[in-house]
């Protein structure tokens, strides 16, 4: 199937050099990588890696990119720079795509039967339902693997604002409660209280990152519906989290049992927030390397 957004209005072509990330390119194209080594890079590498500069930047470094009229290309321009970047049909999409709709991303494409059954289940679900956008396209999208696919698409984070005060907020309420005192012996407390103690205890041992779930969420910006293989073999769609660097923040498998119906609802009401706070993707195979301990965004925090 081709990529398409669910409903009867498809979006339109942005005039080139209206995008983000193609006045990122045409600022940056000349200018010489970071990494001397990289300097004989082809034209196809020079564009992955600034796909990545891109996402790297973050939400407030990708500001001076957004630009109400930016200068018009060339057609030396469209043509060297901007149209090998990816699939032309993607634009119109990239352009489109926020989180207050889904977004499907199909990566494995070797059971179509199986795939019916997904998408039937979606029909019903409605975990990505109307206007969201499905990616389902083996020649762009086949073999890859998540962090490809965001260099072909990126726009699904790039798009997203950020509260940094919110963020920042959340940073420093987390910090300050960690470093308050410690809580007095369970002693003093009823046998009841010892015993959700002992749970709590025992659930920070199996999940000892979740503890920061409320930074995890604050961070979060963007969120994908991911069909793999494992997805395919019955083991549920990959539920991806998302934040303005294109790092996985949790992530964990959909269990068709109505708890995630009519996401495109609960995402607006920021429901995740509850799910991380309950332990969801908070196992360590479930929280993305970026904040693992020692990681990009991830502990110790002070």
């Amino acid at each position: 199937m081709p990529v398409y957004k669910i409903g009867d209005e498809q979006p339109k072509q942005p005039p080139w050099g209206e995008l983000p990330l193609e006045v990122y390119f045409l600022s940056e194209w000349e200018t010489p990588p970071p990494d001397p080594s990289q300097s004989s890079e082809s034209p196809a590498d020079r564009r992955k890696r600034l796909v990545r500069q891109f996402l790297a930047l973050g939400s407030q470094g990708r500001q001076p990119y957004c630009q109400e009229s930016p200068p018009t290309p060339t057609k030396d321009q469209i043509d060297k720079i901007l149209r090998p970047i990816r699939p032309e049909a993607l634009r119109a999409y990239a352009d489109d795509t926020s989180s207050l709709s889904g977004l499907w991303l199909r990566l494995c494409y070797t059971d179509e039967e199986a795939h019916k059954a997904l998408w039937a289940a979606n029909e019903d679900a409605e975990w990505v339902g109307e206007d969201g956008i499905v990616l389902d396209d083996e020649s762009i999208f086949g073999g890859l693997d998540l962090a490809a696919a965001l260099e072909v698409f990126p726009e699904r984070v790039t798009n997203e604002p950020v509260d940094l005060e919110f963020r920042d907020a959340q940073f420093r309420e987390m910090v300050d409660a960690a470093q308050e005192s410690p809580c007095p012996s369970a002693a003093n407390y009823s046998d009841e209280v010892q015993a959700w103690l002992a749970r709590d205890k025992a659930e920070s041992t199996k999940k000892p990152l979740n503890r920061y779930w409320a930074w995890h969420a604050a961070s979060v910006v963007t969120h994908v519906f991911v069909e793999d293989e494992v997805a395919l073999s019955g083991g549920g769609l990959l539920h991806v989290f998302l934040d303005d660097y294109g790092n996985v923040v949790r992530q964990w498998r959909v269990d068709n049992d109505g708890s995630e119906s009519n996401y495109d609802g609960a995402w607006f009401e920021g429901c995740y927030k509850e799910a991380f706070c309950g332990g969801m993707g908070g196992g360590l195979d479930e929280i993305g390397p970026a904040y693992h301990e020692g990681g990009s965004r991830g502990p110790p925090y002070y």
